[in-house]
């Protein structure tokens, strides 16, 4: 346990040294601390034992703004009802961390550029460092790119005693570039990504996106490169996959300028897959909070310009 510790401290070190930013948007520090929670719904009509697999997870979370653009975010899982999922049924009883991470932005505003880097626990069970470039080139388009290196981790337990607890070190070095259009007048947004995933795999993504003032539709389609794995449901091997999201922006929509806001999570997610594997094309997350909708770098364009007006 002390071995992991350490490996832990090591990542989230070099992003407690702070270091002026040029240009830096804000002047003055604002410390804020957000306690929010949410829930996840997990169903699968995947077993020919019972009609669906349904696993609901409550999410706590908080996140600490320390100012100047620093940040440390948390969550955990806490099981409420776990019916199926026989693949990992112990572990989705456990009561578990599901992200813990410091971040720091960059604004260098006289170039126009922007930056987010990120260590710690991420989503997904992984864990190590991100970095996050977002370029605004114009009104319509914004080129942006992702990197990162990092491992596989799990840490829980449940109420009888039973834990499970590791840091492993299958390192991958992952990332993704991609071009975003935003139409303005329509509310609509086109995003075009692709580049290597956290199993090693390679493929490319379009979402469609419609905005609305506290919501947003979104329809997503996947090409898969290189060598395919078997779904584990079905046994087949697909090289395309779509589907779509909803994402709904929850009240409070005004910034707090209390100390302590205690609030609902951000936001609710629905989300449909036609060829999940559970394996391709994975993404980590960085934030608890993290969704198609927002930005995970702060820039002053697309639907990020409109909220703010």
């Amino acid at each position: 346990m002390l071995r992991k510790l350490i490996i832990i401290a090591s990542l989230l070190l070099p992003l407690t040294c702070c270091v002026q930013t040029m240009a830096q948007q804000e002047t003055t520090p604002v410390r804020q601390l957000e306690l929010f929670c949410g829930a996840t719904l997990g169903y699968a009509d995947t077993n020919w034992l019972r009609l669906y697999d349904v696993q609901v997870n409550a999410t706590p979370g908080l996140r600490w703004h320390l100012g100047h653009d620093w940040s440390i975010a948390a969550q955990g899982l806490i099981p409420v009802v776990s019916d199926g999922y026989t693949f990992r049924d112990i572990t989705n009883k456990y009561w578990r961390f599901n992200m813990a991470t410091v971040s720091r932005q960059l604004h260098f505003n006289n170039a126009n550029q922007h930056f987010r880097l990120t260590a710690g626990l991420f989503g997904n069970e992984r864990y190590g460092f991100d970095a996050r470039w977002a370029w605004p080139v114009n009104s319509w388009l914004l080129l942006n790119a992702q990197a990162g290196y990092t491992g596989s981790w799990i840490m829980g337990t449940d109420l009888k005693g039973h834990y499970d607890s590791d840091l492993n070190s299958d390192y991958k070095v992952t990332g993704q570039v991609g071009a975003d259009v935003y139409l303005q007048p329509y509310n609509i947004e086109f995003r075009l990504s692709g580049g290597r995933y956290i199993d090693g795999d390679y493929g490319s993504q379009l979402d469609v996106m419609r905005h609305f003032k506290h919501v947003t539709l979104l329809a997503f389609a996947q090409f898969r490169i290189g060598e395919l794995e078997v779904n584990t449901y079905d046994q087949k091997r697909y090289r395309t996959n779509g589907g779509f999201k909803i994402i709904w922006m929850l009240p409070p929509y005004k910034k707090s300028s209390r100390k302590v806001v205690v609030r609902p999570a951000s936001n609710f997610l629905l989300s449909n897959s036609s060829r999940v594997d559970g394996h391709s094309m994975q993404t980590y997350m960085i934030d608890p909070e993290e969704n198609s909708r927002e930005r995970l770098v702060d820039v002053d364009w697309g639907l990020g310009k409109e909220v703010a007006r």
